[in-house]
């Protein structure tokens, strides 16, 4: 598992902003799939901090402000796996909680491992880390190659970390259990359908959180 992290995982500095989805199907509807809404982690930022270079979760304080246990544990879950990623120098969390990629990966198809193919439009780019989740830039050939892998996960039930790792190599939060643990049997047909309805031939942009709420919108 370390090692396909490492392969996969990039990550650069942080946003707090959610692109709204666009396309025949309502976007609450999308977010409702899963327990947490990105309004409920957000909820959680005054309560982070970084300590000695690694995140912290003043989980104490989020119990007695009334903060949800399943949220706080989640979040803390997550912030467990960046942590292990600052450790193996992957990468670097500054004091105003952004997060900086020490290692450069090649796993796209516009990043030099694949070749760009002609027929390839937009940007695909490694995968941008916050301390709620990411944001990624798929083209538009990787678009259809998620889709693809979405759709195989989805008609096999595999709704496992080990059965979503074709998925998790475009998406790669779904590897990590408290993501996995919020997915739902229909998330991943609402899932491949916004990436669909979404890539008009130029890719898209997605933002997840550690919960497996995702935004999509096309890119321009």
């Amino acid at each position: 598992m370390v090692l396909f992290l490492l392969t996969v995982l990039t990550f650069f500095s942080m946003t707090t902003a959610f692109a709204k989805s666009t396309g025949p199907i309502d976007d609450n509807k999308v977010n409702q799939t899963t327990e947490y809404t990105v309004e409920d982690i957000l909820s959680l930022e005054p309560y982070v901090e970084v300590e000695n270079g690694l995140f912290k979760l003043n989980a104490k304080k989020a119990n007695i402000d009334g903060i949800d246990t399943g949220l706080i544990k989640g979040q803390l879950e997550f912030f467990d796996f960046l942590n292990k990623q600052v450790k193996l120098n992957v990468i670097k969390v500054a004091e105003d909680l952004t997060i900086e990629n020490l290692v450069e990966t090649k796993t796209l198809s516009n990043n030099g491992s694949v070749g760009i193919m002609a027929t390839c439009y937009g940007n695909s780019r490694d995968p941008v880390y916050h301390w709620w989740g990411y944001k990624s830039y798929l083209n538009s050939c990787d678009t259809k190659k998620a889709i693809s892998s979405i759709n195989t996960a989805g008609a096999s039930g595999a709704i496992s970390t080990g059965g979503l790792a074709g998925a998790a190599f475009f998406f790669p939060v779904l590897a990590i259990p408290a993501s996995v643990a919020a997915i739902s049997s229909g998330w991943f047909w609402l899932f491949a359908t916004r990436l669909d309805a979404n890539n008009n031939g130029k890719g898209v942009i997605v933002e997840m959180t550690w919960a497996a709420v995702f935004d999509v919108t096309p890119q321009s």
